[in-house]
């Protein structure tokens, strides 16, 4: 079961999260920002420490209850999977979601590698891989799962009570974020 997906730019910063288990504890905007950055200088750390000379840093974390699994692109973006520990096939699985991002991110013309992602093709195309592989999601809506830009309960915030759907989900607050100097904006 994949509990969260995470990629950090090569700045440290977080460009994208999502949570595909109800069962998770929701964590605040600064909460996710810090969780990226702090990954980020852990990985930079490990790599210089290593015995092993050329040593990439951090692959794998691993608790009684989850892994996090970490792939690192030549740019130095960082893909981050929250699975179960018995979850099987995490190097395709990582390599898959490395794909999806390669196709409706990086080839995207008004993406920049180092903004946060929004992309509704980018979303729907990681859902799919994600139910396919075993995530669990909301059976009602494909749409309702967390995400920093979001609030705890993803229904009704900033849309003046209309139900959040993927062109209306970013808060009007979500520019404040990318432009504090918290690694996500330029």
């Amino acid at each position: 079961m994949i509990f969260s997906i995470y990629i950090i730019n090569k700045a440290g910063g977080l460009v994208y999260n999502k949570d595909y288990s109800e069962g998770l504890s929701k964590l605040t905007s600064n909460e996710y920002l810090v969780l990226a950055g702090t990954f980020h200088g852990v990985h930079a750390i490990t790599s210089k420490i290593s015995p092993v000379p050329g040593s990439s840093g951090i692959e794998m974390l691993e608790t009684d209850s989850f892994r996090i699994h970490c792939f690192q692109t030549l740019t130095g973006t960082k893909f981050l999977l929250v699975a179960d520990p018995q979850q099987p096939s995490i190097d395709h699985t990582m390599k898959k979601i490395y794909e999806t991002y390669a196709d409706y991110c990086v080839k995207n013309p008004f993406q920049n590698p180092e903004m946060p992602i929004r992309s509704e093709q980018f979303d729907v195309h990681l859902l799919k891989l994600v139910k396919t592989v075993g995530g669990l999601v909301p059976a009602s809506n494909p749409y309702i799962v967390n995400s920093h830009y979001s609030s705890a309960n993803f229904n009704t915030s900033g849309t003046g009570g209309q139900p959040m759907t993927p062109s209306n989900s970013l808060p009007p607050s979500l520019p404040n974020i990318a432009s504090s100097g918290l690694g996500l904006g330029a």
